[in-house]
């Protein structure tokens, strides 16, 4: 009963932070309408690059709760 509890926290945090990286991440598209320079791209790249890889611990977190 414990360690699902602590999995289930451990993937309402990476929810919590998949949430954050999105509306971030919209944000900056947004900006990136009127900056177009490089380090605008870098960042964005960026942080797409870590809501993808959060993502993916999300599906993993939820495959080993429901085995």
């Amino acid at each position: 009963m414990r360690i699902t509890k602590r999995r289930s926290k451990k993937l309402k945090k990476l929810e919590e932070e998949h949430a954050y990286l999105d509306k971030k991440v919209n944000q900056l598209t947004q900006d990136r309408l009127k900056d177009r320079s490089s380090e605008s791209k870098d960042t964005l790249t960026r942080l797409k690059r870590t809501k993808l890889m959060i993502k993916d611990a999300i599906a993993r977190a939820r495959a080993t709760l429901t085995k």
